[in-house]
């Protein structure tokens, strides 16, 4: 029947361009962003060429590979390498001194939820660079931007209405966070921001949110 035949050719489909996503990540983190090449890509993935391109440039793979990174690390289903383990290990307690003098289970907790991905920037820093530059050219929505953003939103909420704050401050309050995150991780990009310093700089934003707040 000809709705089984389209379905058949976009799971073909799909499943092309989950080849090229897994190809051109594991060759991302292998060697950078500007050493892959889209015939490299599409070498590992077993296409040619202009399925790779079918897919996206490579500021579109990149984009599409850090949207999978991050859906694995806000379910819990990524295991950062072992790289980034030494990192956080050599880096001055990002997990305690970074805080700031009051602190709380709930700013541990919060500060907890990011850390992941912060992490994750500081064990392939450069490539988070090549991520951060590619973000601006990219057109469309990344997921980043969209239902990523929504799922984390919705976790830091949840978190600040079990203190007490009311619900319309805290989703103001989850929004601005998450937008301090974003502003803070294109400030490492452009800098020489360690994990410490840029942990401590999420800390103190999530330390002002926390404030107990309700509507006047």
């Amino acid at each position: 029947m000809p709705t089984e035949h389209v379905h058949s050719r976009t799971d073909r489909r799909l499943r092309t361009e989950e080849k090229i996503i897994s190809a051109a990540a594991d060759l991302f983190l292998e060697f950078g962003y500007k050493t892959t090449t889209v015939r490299g890509i599409a070498k590992r993935a077993e296409v040619s060429v202009g399925r790779v391109m079918a897919a996206g440039d490579k500021d579109v793979l990149l984009v599409r590979c850090y949207d999978r990174w991050i859906a694995a690390l806000q379910s819990g289903t990524y295991t950062l390498p072992a790289r980034a383990h030494a990192i956080a290990e050599a880096t001055p307690s990002a997990r305690t001194d970074a805080k700031p003098a009051a602190t709380s289970a709930v700013q541990n907790h919060l500060v907890g939820i990011f850390l992941p991905f912060l992490e994750f920037f500081a064990a392939h820093e450069d490539l988070s660079r090549d991520y951060a530059a590619a973000l601006m050219r990219v057109a469309g929505k990344p997921q980043v931007f969209d239902t990523l953003a929504a799922d984390l939103q919705d976790e830091l909420s949840s978190s600040l209405i079990s203190i007490g704050i009311s619900e319309a401050y805290a989703l103001a309050s989850a929004a601005a966070l998450y937008d301090s995150y974003l502003g803070i991780l294109l400030r490492w990009a452009a800098s020489d921001m360690s994990l410490h310093e840029a942990t401590e700089a999420l800390s103190h934003s999530v330390a002002f949110h926390t404030q107990l707040r309700r509507p006047v």
